[in-house]
């Protein structure tokens, strides 16, 4: 394996070829996701989405992808929280300069502490943290949870953990006949390709302008939910 590496995943690096990525490109990449099914046609689990993406936005930007960070849907959102942070000081702690947090929220409740988790590493640990769902960068009607766009990136992805099958034939979604491993292949690519232009903007510019603006919408859209 080279040392002159431009990205890598953390669980593959040698110290020394760590230390040279954290060096000249101090990005960290942390997909997580809910152990939960997303439809019965689909795997349990929407991390190999958020993984995905993730890498394809480092081969672009560089730096270091860490393995997944897996949420029990027992598992209490402060306890969670508690975990998300210890793996971020740790990020921090190493050298990186940015942190990109991405993944599914099951709900309101868990974006918003991602959100206060990214908050709080800024300001105590000077650690940029971008808290991002996989395609809020594309389309945020695309997070349709196990339908339509959801099965198209994992059919790209890995087909073999779709089952079409297992979907009603008089789905009224029609995600049967609809998904197809190159729409999600489309998705993939748009995905990568924003995400990677938004860390590189908040990497060079240090715009935490941009990242304060993003929370700021979210935290607004869910205030306006509220009966």
């Amino acid at each position: 394996m080279s040392t002159t590496l431009a990205w890598g995943r953390y669980t593959e690096l040698l110290p020394l070829q760590q230390q040279q990525l954290v060096q000249k490109y101090p990005i960290a990449w942390l997909p997580w996701a809910t152990l939960v099914a997303r439809g019965l046609h689909l795997a349990q689990g929407a991390g190999l989405i958020a993984e995905t993406v993730a890498e394809r936005a480092m081969h672009r930007l560089g730096g270091v992808l860490y393995p997944v960070l897996w949420r029990d849907p027992s598992l209490d959102i402060p306890l969670f929280r508690q975990l998300l942070t210890a793996r971020l000081q740790s990020i921090a702690d190493q050298g990186f300069q940015i942190a990109v947090v991405i993944g599914f929220p099951d709900n309101a409740e868990v974006d918003l502490m991602l959100i206060e988790t990214a908050e709080a590493m800024l300001r105590q640990h000077h650690l940029l943290t971008l808290a991002v769902s996989p395609l809020e960068l594309v389309d945020t009607t695309m997070q349709d949870r196990g339908a339509l766009w959801e099965t198209s990136l994992l059919l790209a992805i890995r087909p073999t953990l779709v089952n079409l099958h297992q979907l009603d034939t008089n789905d009224e979604r029609n995600v049967r006949d609809l998904a197809s491993p190159s729409l999600g292949q489309q998705v993939l690519v748009l995905a990568g390709e924003r995400l990677a232009t938004a860390v590189h903007d908040v990497y060079t510019r240090q715009n935490v302008a941009a990242v304060t603006a993003l929370y700021q919408q979210r935290r607004v859209q869910y205030q306006r939910s509220i009966p």
